[in-house]
């Protein structure tokens, strides 16, 4: 089992609102992303809410006689708490109504990877020198490329590529995108954007696949980002719960 962590204010923001957690239990091996938005660190405190809420949620509600559909309902259901929480928090807190945050997490649970998603953070499957994006942005551009208004490559300049669609504790209530799939060994990789918009899928692949040690490659990856201008908090997760022969352990 290998795990690497790292946030990272970036080169231009003068606050970090990211935040992420690892579970490096050997049974629910899993990690959350969060990007927070809003003003006066409203940000940072929806981010680290929803961080915090999933953690204790599934702490509570995770255990070895589920199975993983089950373990899938926890995760979404904690995704559900964390969204009317975090939002009637705002609600009740003027100062910083309208608060929001990404949020995606995986989990590697008999030998299947659980992964919930609301928002343009990431989840990627990096295996055998190649990367699959196991999410899709709920993104204003997303929603163009999609409907084959623009190409990627256009969405990756558009002027309103930050603009999201669905974030946790922005309205009432939330759609969560669940995905269960066989996990047969890989790196797991969960980003905020400020990766992503200044690094490209292939070469998150090269540094996750040429580093053994996954903390050493969410550090090169962070490093790569701020090079590039760091023009947003940076955050990065890989968890990949194999041994050194490839077996799942």
């Amino acid at each position: 089992m290998r795990i690497g962590a790292v946030t990272d204010i970036g080169r231009v923001r003068k606050l970090n609102e990211d935040s992420y957690f690892v579970n490096d239990d050997f049974e629910f091996l899993y990690g959350i992303v969060a990007d927070g938005m809003g003003g006066h660190q409203a940000g940072e405190i929806a981010s680290m809410m929803m961080v915090d809420i999933v953690m204790n949620h599934l702490a509570n509600n995770l255990n070895t006689e589920l199975d993983y559909v089950e373990a899938g309902e926890a995760v979404r259901q904690a995704f559900i708490a964390a969204n009317s929480i975090i939002y009637t928090y705002a609600k009740n807190h003027y100062k910083i109504m309208g608060m929001g945050t990404t949020a995606t997490f995986s989990m590697i649970y008999q030998n299947k990877l659980i992964t919930a998603h609301v928002g343009d953070s990431r989840a990627y499957l990096c295996r055998d020198n190649e990367i699959e994006r196991i999410t899709r942005d709920h993104s204003y551009v997303a929603e163009l490329v999609a409907r084959g208004e623009i190409t990627p490559e256009m969405a990756e300049h558009h002027p309103k590529r930050s603009y999201i669609t669905r974030a946790i504790g922005a309205e009432e209530s939330v759609k969560v995108d669940i995905s269960i799939r066989d996990y047969t060994g890989g790196v797991v990789v969960l980003c905020s954007d400020g990766l992503t918009n200044l690094v490209k899928d292939n070469e998150i692949c090269d540094v996750i696949c040429a580093n053994s040690d996954l903390q050493k490659a969410a550090d090169t990856l962070v490093e790569l980002a701020n090079s590039r201008g760091g023009r947003d908090n940076i955050t990065i997760v890989a968890l990949d719960k194999t041994d050194r022969e490839g077996i799942i352990v």
